[in-house]
């Protein structure tokens, strides 16, 4: 029949996105797209589910993620469906899978290894071609990108660290303008990770003007989120001045508890930035631990020419010494974790050796003191032994800062899961449900209705996408619907690919795609594009 809907949603307690109170009402969805709202009781539909006292709110937006290349390699993407994310964006902390330059492709690999993963074939080299191919892997969940500064800077000036040249300048401007006409979203930078470590301000805000010609964003890893996390924010601040370029500080928080509070300072900062017409806002996850690669705890200056660099300079005794000695003094602008936190409070996560394997879940002060080194020494061989590829837990911030970060107005959810090993970080699996159970039904942090805005409209609206992210005729069909009684994370650090509870239904598009904590096999993503428009004029 013409007007028979291929889906209706009956009864369903709707929270739209806009932050705006739920309400009762039947959905309509047709070829995909939501068709209508309201009493749809007496219309028929080739499936009808009855969700009464349930939930249904737009599809999650997991707006910080690593999974450039999870989305090629696993396109079921269960570690986020399972949680009711429909749409990741790609690309942050400065590491994004395009544009590569095949010269310094295996110097960029073992990088981001331990970030982003293993993946055989880099069949790509500019941005839209990661796109196409992202499309041809057909994953499950939508698709949104972001360059990374990291990524550009390496496929021009390697691991280099100096100031750009005219020409090298212009090449960078060059692939980000690429980048942005194929559909990316705008750049991110990892600021505390080498290469990106090695950028001035006056660089970024040069390229910073390219993004902007096309109404892209800025997504920061800040350069120090340590003792210099004020110093740094204004940094960011200071390129949206100089720029107009909207910023977004990625996973904004305090490490260490001597900078404990900071961030009531970081976020004023903000606001009033915002006050003067500039477009500020952050990413958290609702966790106080975070996890990255142990190689990003050296000093800058070590891993200067890549990992097979570093490895040479890990074997003279001289050298082992100036980084012991950094560690302890710290260097000026560097984010020195290790002295902040304390050898205790940073966790193997993985290693890729069965070798080394035991030492997962050991602290770097239990394992050294099991093999009889200094915590230093013990980092340092590690990281030879395993080329690098070590990933790490930090016990980072206080959950006072956490929740201040939270419930701050601009503040989006982002998962900035690392699908890496046996033991990632929990927040791969848990991130969206532990928001839910945790800051909603338990604490009264948020409203409902405020968290599904930090998990959907408002990352639509900050990231400039326009398909997705709330429940309006012609938006896309993306629904999460899932139980508030009882929705909880079950992943944690002891079994953290545990799938979450209380998510009944994720639909993608107008197809059901996860079902009573099973997937059903279709896989019904797109890759969102900058350039991709709804008519405004129909909405």
């Amino acid at each position: 029949m013409k007007n028979m809907f291929d889906l209706l949603i009956k009864n369903g307690t709707v929270v739209d996105g806009t932050g705006k109170r739920r309400f009762v009402s039947d959905i309509g969805v047709k070829e995909g797209l939501i068709a209508d709202i309201g009493s749809l009781k007496h219309r028929n539909a080739k499936r009808i589910i009855d969700v009464n006292g349930l939930i249904v709110s737009p599809g999650f937006i997991d707006c910080h993620t690593h999974s450039d290349l999870s989305v090629l390699h696993d396109p079921a993407r269960l570690p986020k469906v399972s949680q009711g994310v429909t749409t990741e964006v790609v690309g942050n902390c400065g590491m994004s899978a395009a544009p590569i330059n095949k010269k310094t492709l295996n110097l960029m690999k073992e990088y981001v290894k331990p970030v982003l993963g293993d993946y055989d074939s880099w069949s790509w080299n500019s941005v839209a071609d990661y796109l196409k191919i992202v499309e041809k892997a057909n994953p499950v969940v939508n698709v949104a990108a972001l360059i990374g500064h990291g990524t550009i800077r390496t496929s021009v000036m390697g691991f280099e660290n100096r100031p750009p040249t005219s020409v090298e300048l212009n090449l960078m401007k060059e692939l980000i303008r690429e980048g942005m006409e194929a559909g990316a979203f705008g750049i991110s930078t990892g600021l505390s990770y080498p290469p990106g470590t090695y950028a001035s301000t006056d660089e970024l805000v040069e390229l910073s003007k390219v993004v902007v010609e096309y109404g892209g964003i800025y997504a920061t890893h800040l350069r120090d989120q340590v003792d210099g996390l004020v110093d740094s924010v204004n940094e960011a601040i200071t390129i949206a001045e100089q720029t107009n370029i909207p910023i977004i500080i990625s996973h904004h928080k305090t490490v260490g508890k001597r900078n404990t509070g900071r961030v009531k300072e970081t976020l004023s900062l903000l606001d009033n930035a915002d006050e003067r017409g500039y477009n500020t806002s952050s990413d958290t996850y609702p966790y106080t631990k975070g996890s990255t690669s142990l190689a990003a705890i050296l000093p800058p200056w070590a891993v200067e020419g890549g990992f097979k660099k570093l490895f040479e300079r890990l074997k003279k005794l001289e050298i082992r010494e100036k980084i012991k000695r950094d560690f302890l003094t710290g260097l000026k602008g560097w984010e020195n974790r290790s002295k902040a936190l304390g050898w205790e409070n940073i966790i193997i996560s993985f290693v890729q050796s069965d070798k080394n394997f035991f030492l997962e879940k050991m602290s770097i002060q239990e394992a050294s003191e099991e093999l009889n080194k200094q915590p230093a020494d013990f980092v340092m061989d590690i990281l030879i032994e395993e080329e690098g590829n070590v990933g790490v837990i930090f016990n980072n911030s206080t959950e006072t800062d956490l929740q201040m970060v939270m419930a701050h107005r601009k503040t989006m959810i982002g998962s900035d899961g690392l699908d890496v090993g046996d033991n990632p970080h929990p927040r791969l699996y848990g991130t969206f449900p532990k928001v839910l159970s945790k800051y909603v039904r338990e604490t009264n942090l948020l409203t409902l209705e405020e968290a599904i805005h930090k998990m959907t409209g408002l990352t639509v609206t900050q990231f400039g996408i326009e398909e997705v992210g709330f429940i309006k005729k012609r938006y896309r069909a993306d629904f999460t619907i899932f139980n508030l009684d009882n929705i909880k994370d079950e992943a944690s650090f002891e079994n953290s690919r545990e799938l979450s509870k209380g998510i009944q239904y994720v639909i993608v598009g107008g197809e059901v795609v996860y079902e009573n904590r099973k997937m059903t096999g279709i896989r019904n993503g797109k890759v969102l594009r900058r350039t991709d428009r709804l008519d405004n004029k129909n909405i």
